[in-house]
């Protein structure tokens, strides 16, 4: 009827509207498109039409075309709604996180923003890290709906993130009235009770979602990880991935989980293994080829140059495949390509630790002096006793209540999985939310040197000084408590500005066998050709906090003793925050 329409009554822009509009709900995408240009040739600043038109190529698969139809309806009418969620979800399928900041930022400030748009908002935020803007987001939503369960549930994700784990348990609960034991509320329950500590509460939780939802990537690596962290074996841990595998065998992202799992047991060849047996099935796939060439550094450079090179055919343009690129040539000797992709890198992101990290490597191995204004252990590997803080007479007795405390919270048998850590535990601190006065007070501790070392290192032109604002705050803090022959690999912060170990407990071997337990600094976590060899070290003492660049690699030299000797450090990073 509508076609018979158009065909007597061309100009009769309704027939066109509803034609279109036929096509697009038919899913016959061409016609549609074909309808949709006709009604815009007689109302060519017809928002409507550049809208169903942008719907129509989305579902057509024409992310390109729909976005740039997106963006022509923004410039006719900057504050449409509808136009901007769906811009904003093709950003977010693309994982062009900071772009939807952009986009939505303005809307949330001007008060314009509704429900869809403060979702896509504060979930591109937390994807950035940014969870306090986040939090602001979401309980604006809940402004608007005080009823929406999936606002809660989003807020409640949040305050789990800043690990205020009694908040989201309530905002939790408050949501799961509402909408019920969603897959997403099981799992933000589940965290709650991890940062909690209540391991067998998150365990049954965890398992009970993996059961009903296989899929639920997030949760099986959870799972798999406090597995592990419980009983130090890694069949164990597994046993849910493999039985979800074992059913659903496209699900890459478990193989990914499972092979982290074992690359951090020390189980290299079967992580990779099992990294293999999925590109079998998808040979092209970004992730699986990203995670098979990290593996593969730690026995295999040309191996692993071979899986980034596949990468970089697949995801020419993806930033984590020019640094696995860059890394694999640093395992072959290609010092000159690891350079370039270095600069490439840092043009991109200038504060990425990743491509310091590869720089300072590529210039050192070529014998480029520039390669000291980077690694200037001198000036920027600085040792500081803790400051006293509030309460107590002197760092001695602060110290032993601190290492009590801190003893009393490492109750898990193994580290954590993508952890610099090997043979021990590891837990994560909140000093302001911790019960014993002794961690609540750490912050003060640290804030004295801090501020020295941010005095002491001054303002300039390299990576380090010219961030240097003279604010900061700390992103991160947790505990390490290591026994004989544990120790972390080298390692860097990619994340961080200034990285720390501040040494509270030390076995006897420290003493007895100079070098065991120190800090050591310029030894990458994969061979390399030729090899490079630590350059720096600091020696542990009770009480000393060692602050440095967090692109450096650091790692720790094994120490002997018996059962009863232990290691306990606390670490942390600093990042500046923007002068006023």
């Amino acid at each position: 009827m509508l076609q018979a329409l158009v065909q007597a009554h061309p100009g009769t822009v309704q027939a066109h509207r509803l034609l279109a509009g036929s096509f697009f709900q038919t899913d016959e995408h061409a016609m549609a498109l074909q309808a949709v240009q006709a009604w815009l040739g007689l109302q060519p600043d017809n928002v409507e039409a550049h809208v169903l038109r942008a719907r129509v190529l989305v579902a057509a698969g024409q992310p390109a075309e729909a976005e740039r139809a997106l963006r022509q309806v923004l410039v006719l009418a900057p504050d449409n709604l509808v136009a901007a969620s769906m811009l904003a979800r093709l950003l977010l399928g693309a994982n062009r996180v900071m772009e939807v900041g952009s986009l939505l930022e303005p809307l949330f400030r001007n008060g314009r923003a509704n429900p869809e748009i403060l979702m896509l908002y504060g979930h591109s935020l937390m994807a950035l890290g940014e969870s306090a803007q986040a939090e602001q987001v979401f309980r604006r939503w809940l402004e608007l709906k005080p009823n929406d369960g999936d606002a809660r549930l989003r807020l409640a994700a949040v305050l789990a993130d800043t690990e205020r784990y009694d908040e989201a348990a309530r905002e939790a609960r408050a949501g799961i009235a509402k909408v019920g034991k969603t897959p997403e509320a099981a799992f933000v329950m589940a965290r709650t009770s991890l940062g909690q500590s209540r391991c067998d509460e998150a365990e049954a939780e965890l398992r009970q979602l993996v059961r009903a939802w296989p899929g639920h990537v997030l949760a099986q690596t959870n799972l798999a990880e406090l597995l592990w962290m419980r009983s130090g074996d890694a069949g164990v841990a597994c046993v849910e991935l493999d039985a979800a595998l074992q059913r659903q065998p496209q699900l890459h992202a478990l193989r990914v989980s499972k092979a982290r799992l074992l690359l951090s047991a020390r189980r290299a060849h079967e992580a990779l293994a099992v990294i293999d047996a999925g590109l079998v099935l998808a040979d092209r796939d970004p992730e699986l080829l990203r995670t098979a060439s990290t593996i593969a550094l730690e026995f295999d450079g040309q191996r692993a140059l071979d899986y980034a090179q596949r990468l970089l055919a697949v995801a020419p343009n993806d930033y984590g495949a020019r640094v696995a690129f860059g890394n694999a040539c640093l395992a072959v000797g290609r010092a000159q390509a690891a350079l370039d992709a270095a600069n490439t890198l840092h043009r991109a992101n200038p504060t990425d630790g990743r491509a310091l990290a590869l720089r300072a490597d590529a210039l050192r191995m070529l014998g480029d002096p520039r390669y000291r204004e980077l690694l200037d252990y001198q000036g920027l590997v600085r040792p500081a006793l803790l400051d006293v803080p509030d309460g107590w007479p002197d760092l001695g007795a602060y110290l032993d209540d601190l290492v009590a405390d801190l003893t009393r919270s490492h109750t898990l048998r193994a580290h954590p999985v993508i952890n610099s850590l090997r043979g021990g535990t590891q837990v994560q601190l909140v000093p302001q939310a911790s019960a014993c006065a002794s961690i609540r007070a750490f912050p003060q501790a640290i804030d004295g040197p801090i501020r020295r070392y941010m005095e002491v290192i001054g303002h300039g032109a390299d990576p380090m000084r010219c961030r240097n604002t003279g604010r900061y705050r700390i992103s991160g803090m947790w505990s390490v408590r290591l026994r004989p022959h544990g120790f972390h690999v080298n390692h860097y912060h990619q994340d961080g500005w200034i990285s720390s170990a501040c040494y509270l407990h030390l076995p006897p071997a420290l003493a007895e066998r100079p070098g065991e337990g120190w800090i050591q600094f310029g030894d990458s976590a994969f061979p390399t050709r030729p090899p490079l060899e630590p350059e720096y070290v600091v020696k542990p003492e009770p009480g000393l906090l060692v602050l440095f660049p967090s692109y450096m690699w650091h790692g720790t030299v094994p120490f002997s003793g018996g059962p009863e000797d232990s290691r306990l450090t606390i670490a942390f990073d600093v990042v500046p925050v923007a002068a006023d």
